[in-house]
């Protein structure tokens, strides 16, 4: 099974604490769908975690789902993960290359229906050595 070594906001979101409508549905998401194991919960909030990857979940009734954001989480087997996510009834995007602070990334991305967020999946694009193959 493919691992989740981080876990980062693209657009300012605080991963501690992501705004959902209803937490029992969000939590089933992120179980089935996404592999992470409840860690802690209570009446408003739950905190999963996945490999390296954390994060909080805090009910917010007034969420907007157009206006959720964005999370980057970096894969040690993209591949795995993009078969993995598709077996459990996720919808990953097609492979495409991405880059920033310089670097190119691998990278899918999958959207979650009911609260909004886009996930971004990526692993660094490995270099092929001069003269060689990869």
């Amino acid at each position: 099974m493919a691992k989740l070594k981080t876990v980062s906001p693209i657009s300012n979101e605080d991963v501690n604490a992501l705004p959902i409508r209803e937490l029992n549905s969000a939590i089933a998401y992120y179980q089935s769908v996404l592999g992470f194991t409840l860690i802690s919960r209570d009446a408003t909030a739950a905190t999963l975690q996945r490999d390296g990857a954390r994060i909080g979940l805090v009910i917010k009734p007034d969420h907007q789902p157009g206006e959720a954001g964005s999370l980057a989480f970096a894969v040690d087997d993209l591949e795995g993960l993009h078969r993995e996510l598709s077996e459990r009834g996720g919808k990953p995007g097609e492979f495409g290359i991405d880059e920033w602070d310089n670097k190119q990334f691998r990278t899918f991305f999958m959207r979650e229906e009911e609260n909004g967020y886009c996930y971004c999946f990526y692993c660094p694009v490995e270099k092929t050595p001069r003269g060689g193959a990869a």
